[in-house]
């Protein structure tokens, strides 16, 4: 104890005294043919710095094939040696000593067999460059206005869709611009403000945690990345575009985007103002909007499907954004984004749910009419500063701020299967929410004398607090409710990492994290005398209550990163408690404590000839929220109540990731499998109860015939299975790209009604094939057929097994003709067949425009568009959960006409 009290000291005068000289280091070598070791002139000789890629160096292997490479620092570097004609050669390298020989280095030939010989000037496609794949912009042919979004939508195993970005079938979590953040984490507002023709690459890869880029070692935290990197001739320079249309019925749109880079300087602005639903914004921004502690669980999830996203109805949507990186001297680098909307949203919905109860069934139907405004401020700041050589401070910031307004109406009525009401609802609900999110996070890192030894410290806070005031009016009864909540939620945390070299490949690295989270929830529910306007407080309505959940998390880890392959293993030990304490409706107090064991396991295997495979173990857990906690009754919605369960326990999760995927470097194609597997024990599921007849609880509160409640509890025998399959190649004598993803999966989601366990295992299958093309900058088309389906089995009723599927043929056309006359044509057909038989439906949704570019080099254009031609859109969606399957409809935006200016802004400098 003492030894390590003083080791702590010692480093803690070491940050600020210690400064350790950088040491002008040196690798040599030779080159040769692995066969008659003859010397390979002309070798490239790349090492590439694991921690920053900027300061790697290169050389190139002389008359007798030797090497040197000098102003090296001791640090991990990736050796890559590459010539014509041989096998690249790669290994991970750890620079320690002033001149450090590496001796003879053989390369094996890379024989292949030739029955003719072609010459042909067509671009390499896709390349694999160690875990990272590559493809050449140039290699594939866009319009000159297009998007990095339509670039990368032609790119073999790159799916783009509503719900965002996936590449070789796992979601793009943030996009990079020449290897800085860009708005945050939101890929397609990324996507949709970047140019295509700016584009020189894109590469995607698993981000290592900022812990494994200073230590130089995979620590199992990894981010699916896309990097879009810019071509040289345009990084200083402005571009952009400005648009203005105005069409029929007073429906109008407004944009423009401008970019402004100058070296490492980069500024982006983009503001959009229309009423024709275009939304461009992430799930953060859709705080409040429904759920989180507002009305009754009925909704049943609608919330978690956004990832980037649109919601139902139509929006009228007002954003501005901006976002700076820059280097502020050759230590300290910034990146920060801006960004407000404000939308208010009109919807018409139309909703049906279908009950699962033993013997019975039991309907639900719903006609609900909302207004909501919603406006939101999001502010991320990162900031890193390079101290000296030995010491960097990193420091990331977010800010949010929201106010909601929103009002429903809402029609509902509950039958059972032979069609008899059981009960009914018709009432206003209003609501008044604002909240704000900070979250800050704080890392010192330290890297001592010798490579691969280090110690970091992270510090990391979080505040959010909430205000709701909500007013329930029951239209039929004439009655009024009135819900008070102040909530407010904060986390404070601290972790230290000390990281050990162990051989010439290995680590070893010990942690210890300890936090401490806090949700304080005061509910005051009044019900209120419309005649008088007198307020009664309803004890048994209102709540106070708060919850605090502290863990500690010590763990080991063990690394080894060589030639290219990664071996991690960890195992972390979990002590947490929860502790409750209520004071209404009832005074309780609650306190448990739990205690886990946390393995993980992770591989990457660099298979060669393009090929890798990854696989990924962990576990992990997850504690139970304030609102599933609170033991009070919310009757916001008389139909749909719930109610909280303190005795809740934490859940804990087992996960496994697979992944492989191989290039055909020879044929520009591509192919990936990725399998996930999840299981969870005391997964937090719902209890239902069907309220048999009218009736009313001790505290007043009523409770009618068919009506449910809700209560979380723990059930295990929680599973997820997901398998996806994409495939993607360049057809070379039709210039077109061929996309092919196939997904399958399995849910196996328990939950209670009535205290009868059911099982509701969902079975669901999809595939899509997409021909894009790639003959010129002037044609331009994507033509695609998916059908995705789902088949649901329930343990308490056969009878209610049910299936639903989506049939979709769409494509895209992009003509460019002489004198800057351009079509535009958009067909959509897609044919549903619902659990319902009432909600079945096929319909077109056909956009179609025609322009005229003017002004020098086509700058300008002038486009009449008409959307909705055959005034067919809808829209549907569908839920299944253990207690039910349901299936909405929700109002749409139908066909007018619109007249755009656009204007294209170009201007770089060499």
């Amino acid at each position: 104890m003492k030894a390590a009290l003083l080791t702590l000291i010692t480093f803690l005068f070491s940050i600020y005294f210690a400064f350790a000289q950088e040491q002008n280091l040196s690798v040599s070598g030779a080159v040769v043919d692995a066969t008659d070791k003859s010397p390979l002139i002309g070798a490239t000789v790349l090492l590439v710095n694991v921690k920053d890629s900027t300061r790697s160096r290169f050389a190139v292997a002389d008359g007798d094939g030797r090497f040197t490479i000098t102003d090296l620092e001791r640090a991990f570097y990736r050796l890559r040696i590459s010539n014509i004609g041989y096998k690249l050669s790669t290994k991970i390298l750890r620079v320690t000593v002033p001149d450090q020989a590496l001796g003879v280095i053989s390369m094996e030939p890379e024989i292949t067999n030739l029955d003719e010989v072609v010459v042909e000037g067509e671009v390499i496609a896709v390349q694999q460059i160690g875990d990272t794949t590559q493809y050449n912009a140039v290699a594939y042919k866009t319009n000159p206005d297009a998007s990095a979004k339509d670039l990368v939508s032609k790119m073999p195993g790159i799916v783009v869709d509503s719900d965002g970005v996936s590449a070789n079938g796992e979601s793009i979590e943030q996009v990079l611009l020449d290897g800085k953040r860009f708005f945050g984490q939101d890929p397609l507002l990324s996507l949709n403000t970047i140019p295509a023709d700016i584009v020189d690459k894109v590469q995607v890869y698993d981000e290592d945690s900022d812990q494994s880029q200073f230590t130089g070692f995979d620590d199992g935290n990894t981010t699916w990345t896309m990097n879009v990197v810019t071509k040289v001739d345009k990084r200083n320079g402005q571009f952009g575009k400005v648009y203005a249309g105005y069409g029929e019925n007073d429906l109008y749109k407004a944009g423009a985007t401008i970019n402004s880079f100058n070296k490492d300087q980069r500024l982006t602005f983009l503001g959009m103002t229309n009423n024709i639903n275009q939304q461009n914004f992430g799930s953060e921004d859709l705080i409040g909007v429904s759920g989180g502690g507002g009305r009754g669980g009925f909704r049943g999830g609608g919330n978690q499907t956004f990832i980037t996203g649109t919601q139902g109805g139509i929006t009228r949507t007002n954003s501005v954004g901006l976002n700076l990186t820059d280097d502020w001297g050759s230590n300290t680098s910034f990146e920060g984004s801006y960004f407000f909307n404000q939308t208010q949203n009109n919807n018409d919905q139309l909703l049906n749910r279908e009950s699962f109860l033993r013997g019975a069934t039991q309907f639900y139907s719903e006609d609900l009419q909302s207004v909501t405004d919603n406006s939101n401020h999001r502010l991320n700041l990162r900031a890193n500063h390079k101290i000296d050589e030995n010491n960097n401070l990193l420091v990331r910031s977010s800010f949010s701020y929201q106010d909601n307004e929103s009002t429903e109406v809402t029609l509902g009525a509950t039958t059972n299967q032979s069609g008899e009401l059981l009960s009914e609802t018709f009432n206003n609900y209003s609501s008044s929410n604002t909240s704000f999110n900070f979250s800050n996070n704080l890392i010192f890192q330290h890297q001592f004398n010798k490579v691969g030894r280090t110690i970091s410290f992270d510090l990391n806070t979080r505040i959010n607090p909430t205000t709701r005031e909500n007013l329930y009016e029951d239209l039929s009864l004439d009655s009024l409710i009135e819900y008070n909540t102040d909530e407010v939620n904060y986390t404070l945390g601290s972790r230290v990492t000390y990281t050990e070299p162990v051989g010439t490949s290995g680590q070893v690295s010990m942690s210890y994290e300890v936090s401490n989270a806090v949700s304080k929830s005061d509910k005051e529910t009044f019900v209120i005398t419309e005649a008088t306007g007198a307020e009664t407080f309803s004890e048994e309505l209102s709540n106070n209550f708060e919850s605090r959940y502290t863990k500690h998390l010590p763990g080991i880890r063990y690394s080894n990163n060589k030639f290219g392959n990664i071996f991690d293993v960890s195992l972390n030990y979990q002590y947490a408690t929860l502790a409750n304490e209520q004071v209404l409706p009832l005074t309780e107090d609650t306190k448990r404590s739990f205690s886990n064991f946390l393995p993980s396991v992770l591989g990457r295997i660099d298979l060669g000839e393009g090929s890798n495979f990854f696989a990924r173990y962990s576990t992990s857990t997850t504690e139970p929220s304030a609102s599933q906690l609170q033991n009070v009754i919310n009757n916001s919605n008389p139909l749909f109540l719930s109610i909280g369960n303190p005795n809740l326990n934490q859940t804990y999760s087992h996960a496994l990731q697979m992944r492989f995927q191989k290039n055909y470097f020879d044929a520009n194609a591509t192919i990936s499998n990725q399998t996930s597997v999840t299981a969870r024990t005391d997964y937090i599921g719902n209890s239902t109860s069907i309220i048999e007849a009218d009736s009313v609880t001790s505290g007043g509160i009523s409770l009618a015939e068919g009506a449910q409640l809700t209560t979380p509890v723990n059930l295990n025998g929680y599973w997820s299975v997901r398998n996806n399959t994409t495939y993607g190649i360049l057809i070379s004598p039709i210039k077109n790209n061929l996309n092919v993803s196939t997904g399958v999966s399995y849910t196996r989601l328990p939950g209670l009604t009535n205290d009868v366990l059911n099982i509701a295992k969902t079975y669901s299958a999809d595939v899509k094939v997409a021909l894009v093309s790639n003959i010129s900058e002037n044609i331009d088309y994507n033509v695609y057929y998916q059908l995705s389906g789902s088949r649901v089995y329930n343990s308490i009723q056969a009878e209610t097994n049910s299936q639903y599927y989506t049939q979709t043929v769409g494509s895209t056309v992009n003509l460019i003709f002489p004198k800057g006359f351009v079509f535009r044509n958009e067909t959509l057909f897609q044919k549903y067949n619902g659990v319902n038989d009432s909600f079945d439906t096929q319909y077109t949704l056909w956009n179609m425009g025609v322009a005229k570019k003017f002004m020098k080099d086509s700058r300008g254009e002038l486009e009449l568009s008409v959307f909705d031609l055959l005034g067919e859109n809808q829209s549907f969606n569908q839920t299944v959960t253990a207690q039910y399957v349901q299936e909405s409809q929700t109002q749409v935006l139908q066909r007018y006409f619109m007249l755009t200016f656009t204007y294209q802004l170009r201007s770089f400098k060499q």
